[in-house]
């Protein structure tokens, strides 16, 4: 109840980088596998989990592989402006990226029509964004989602392909 009670949107952060643990908690928290089956910690309909979890950091653009809970390494150098136009994500410490493949629905036991499929991408990944306020409001972290981001360009430097697109994005980071 007082994470609930704590939630919020922040538009200041600190630069301070996260610890490991609470980046490692940050992402399990966003699309962790929780259960022996392998179901995670945001629910997916039909459990294909067609949202992605990226993360820009200074050092670079990662994928978030939640079967191993690490991260995959894709592109070296500080992008994270490219994440939103708010000023305040050029220099907080994580940017997490949701991004849909819709690929992952071809082989659904029961056909979704194309007009629906961006529809439960966008829900599965507003279910993961609020993950990660809950779990940044209990750490007291701050966190914002944000919608305006130039999805071309951030999409060429993470080598999306065209079944792939980007949804939002996600800063996190210590509060000011």
């Amino acid at each position: 109840m007082q994470a609930l009670k704590d939630r919020k949107s922040e538009r200041e952060f600190s630069g301070r980088k996260l610890s490991l643990p609470h980046l490692s908690e940050l992402l399990w928290a966003a699309n962790g596998v929780n259960r022996e089956d392998g179901r995670r910690t945001a629910p997916s309909a039909q459990n294909k989990h067609v949202v992605d979890v990226y993360v820009v950091l200074q050092e670079g653009v990662y994928l978030y592989e939640p079967a191993g809970h690490q991260l995959s390494p894709l592109v070296e150098g500080d992008f994270r402006k490219l994440t939103g136009v708010q000023d305040y994500v050029f220099n907080a410490p994580v940017n997490l990226v949701y991004v849909a493949d819709l690929d992952k629905l071809k082989d659904s036991r029961m056909p979704v029509p194309a007009d629906e499929k961006m529809k439960w991408a966008c829900i599965e990944a507003g279910h993961k964004a609020e993950n990660v306020y809950i779990y940044c409001a209990s750490e007291g972290l701050g966190a914002r989602t944000r919608m305006l981001i130039d999805k071309e360009k951030l999409g060429n430097v993470m080598k999306l392909r065209p079944e792939q697109t980007v949804i939002s994005a996600q800063t996190v980071g210590y509060r000011e």
